[in-house]
């Protein structure tokens, strides 16, 4: 009994230093890859960032503003820390982390559409983007709310089976046999690739905004917060087709609730929606999502739109 409990002791020593030497070898790869999923997150935590102008949202904030233009136009230093397929309490936890790690912003460019007021979700879409990080304090904490469970959270290696891809490629770029580079984002923008597809566009009657209210709680909770700390905040609501405008539901009412918003806290609102972007569709690879050329166009009229308001004096 003796020896097996020995036996036992040794074997699970093991089983934890090699659980542990995994999790190190695949965490550390991953920081080294230039994948759009991790870039951002990489230069958060390690405080590469300290913007002047820093731009959130969801996918319609990292695939439509441009650094490299908002940066030329304005001889500012941006960044985009946009998180794809989110509405705002993820993208409120992806601020706090930069504000942890990071000097705080002069001013934020606030995506706003109708997808940004959604109720709580998890993280689920490419939710491995955070695992590198899992050890950062303010995420350890937060993230069991955001559908990670404790085995995740606290034991290593567990949070990336079922993730062979990603295993891979960590420790592929670890022992330095390949990098990868796959979608690498400039500043953390990365434009929409491809030409126009209407497809599902055309199976839609309808698009319903969706104003849950414990989100716009956060919303306002977040502009009080910018205000105390002098931060300035635009809300810019990007350019769509014209036609997906024409489904949306409810248009006044989410109107009336972003400018009794802009009022409240005395906050700009700047509606691309009926910019004559929004009429052909060379501008976009799908309704909601501009193409690359459509990103450019827009935040050159952004860029200058701010310079006229003067907002960063």
């Amino acid at each position: 009994m003796k020896k097996f409990i020995i036996k036992l002791t040794l074997f699970s020593i093991l089983f934890v230093s090699i659980s542990y030497l995994l999790d190190y070898i695949i965490s550390t790869g991953l920081k080294h890859t230039e994948e759009y999923r991790f870039q951002s997150w990489n230069d958060i935590i390690d405080s590469k960032i300290n913007a002047d102008i820093l731009i959130m949202g969801n996918s319609r904030a990292f695939s439509h503003y441009s650094p490299q233009i908002l940066d030329s136009v304005l001889n500012i230093n941006s960044y985009n820390i946009g998180i794809g397929g989110h509405p705002f309490n993820v993208q409120h936890l992806k601020y706090e982390l930069y504000e942890r790690h990071n000097i705080k912003p002069q001013l934020i460019i606030q995506n706003i559409d109708f997808a940004t007021f959604s109720p709580h979700v998890s993280i689920l879409h490419e939710r491995e983007q955070v695992f590198p990080y899992i050890n950062d304090s303010l995420l350890k904490n937060q993230l069991i709310n955001f559908g990670y469970s404790g085995a995740e959270l606290y034991l290593p290696f567990y949070r990336y089976f079922g993730y062979q891809m990603v295993i891979k490629n960590g420790i592929f770029e670890y022992l330095g046999l390949k990098h990868y580079n796959f979608q690498p984002a400039y500043k953390g923008y990365r434009p929409e690739q491809g030409k126009w597809d209407g497809s599902e566009l055309n199976k839609l009657s309808k698009i319903e905004p969706l104003m849950d209210e414990t989100t716009i709680s956060l919303f306002e909770n977040y502009l009080a917060h910018c205000k105390k700390f002098n931060i300035k905040v635009v809300m810019v609501n990007t350019p769509i087709y014209y036609v997906a405008s024409q489904k949306l539901e409810n248009k006044k009412k989410f109107n009336d609730l972003i400018i009794g918003i802009s009022k409240k806290y005395n906050v700009p609102y700047l509606d691309y929606t009926n910019d004559s972007i929004c009429l052909d569709t060379v501008n976009f690879s799908v309704a909601v999502h501009l193409n690359k050329k459509g990103a450019e166009i827009f935040s050159k009229k952004l860029a200058n739109d701010l310079n006229a308001m003067n907002i960063l004096k």
